[in-house]
């Protein structure tokens, strides 16, 4: 059966989407094809329709890293499923699909108490936190943890996660108005963005834990901020993200990120991790222990996820725009 995917024509705006309809995808013998109802929104994925993600794919191209739907067909080799299953799984790009097939060990069963629009919400921004928060920074009870743009779909995820673990949670946000509902979530206390950056060395505390999606500036300015075995992990470069002429905005951000040498983090007693999910989406040991940590938790309701707006898959240039404009309170969802 035919499938239509939502593609990249070229890198640029929005607009550079197109509607192209292919023929079934190769079967797998371990492979779940998956018939999508609902796929993920995320800042990489602006990031790739704007040319500035080094390992996407040339266009043509579908994005897409998360999807949710039902299993319609298993291979031979693949366990633990069968046709009406309602499913969620990470992708490595092609999410903006009507179909997709994926090995068996990469899908996991949708929790009964979420949709698919929730389920859909699940495999980054939940993973990419609980990554960082869990795996890396090794957050637990009594740590102070900064969680930048708290009010993000990562943002959201990791003060849940970090709160669930006992932690004093600070969120940064880019206006009060988003301030309770960050709140709301378990964090302690909520700054603004500005407020933050323009702040003095240790002014207003030290942390254990940095969840930072900025890079370049702010990071630098978080590393002063880490206290004596603090960690600060850096998944994203957002900053570069928005209005106007992207090949400068990424100029700046290279010319403003920090080094770290290992002589300067020893000196300090502290940790620079870098997260980057695409290279661990194809690792089972990793997503196993990920997936089913955060799947246990949402079925514990120990955790949530917040949607935001949705939109029809066809509409994912629109979905772009609104993402880009920021003022989006929860996940970004397209639908079929």
């Amino acid at each position: 059966m035919n499938h239509v995917e939502m593609r990249i024509t070229k890198f640029g705006g929005p607009q550079v989407f197109k509607a192209t309809e292919l023929g079934p995808e190769p079967m797998a013998a371990d492979g779940v094809r998956i018939k999508v109802r609902a796929v993920g929104v995320n800042f990489a994925d602006v990031m790739m329709r704007m040319g500035m993600y080094p390992e996407a794919p040339k266009p043509p191209f579908a994005p897409g890293y998360e999807v949710a739907g039902e299993v319609v067909e298993t291979g031979p080799k693949a366990i633990g499923f069968k046709a009406g299953d309602r499913v969620v799984a990470p992708t490595k790009f092609g999410g903006y699909s009507t179909e997709v097939v994926l090995p068996y060990w990469q899908v996991r069963k949708t929790p009964q108490n979420l949709s698919h629009e929730e389920a859909a919400g699940v495999p980054v921004v939940l993973i990419t936190a609980w990554v960082a928060l869990c795996e890396m920074a090794r957050v637990r009870k009594g740590d102070r943890v900064l969680i930048h743009s708290a009010a993000g779909g990562v943002g959201m995820a990791a003060v849940q996660i970090a709160a669930d673990a006992g932690a004093e949670v600070i969120g940064l946000v880019g206006s009060e108005k988003k301030a309770d509902f960050v709140r709301s979530l378990g964090a302690h206390d909520v700054w603004t963005t500005d407020r933050w950056m323009q702040s003095k060395p240790m002014e207003l505390g030290g942390f254990d834990a940095i969840l930072d999606s900025s890079g370049g500036p702010f990071l630098k300015h978080g590393f002063k901020y880490l206290n004596a075995m603090g960690r600060v992990v850096n998944f994203g470069m957002s900053s570069t993200v928005g209005k106007g002429f992207a090949a400068m905005r990424l100029l700046r951000f290279v010319t403003q990120m920090p080094l770290y040498t290992p002589i300067k983090l020893m000196m300090g007693n502290k940790g620079v991790f870098g997260l980057n999910m695409l290279q661990l989406a194809t690792d089972p040991k990793v997503m196993t222990t990920a997936f089913d940590s955060v799947l246990k938790k949402l079925e514990d309701r120990r955790y949530k996820v917040i949607l935001g707006k949705t939109f029809p898959l066809e509409q994912a240039g629109e979905a772009h725009e609104h993402l880009m404009c920021r003022g989006n309170l929860g996940k970004i969802v397209l639908t079929h």
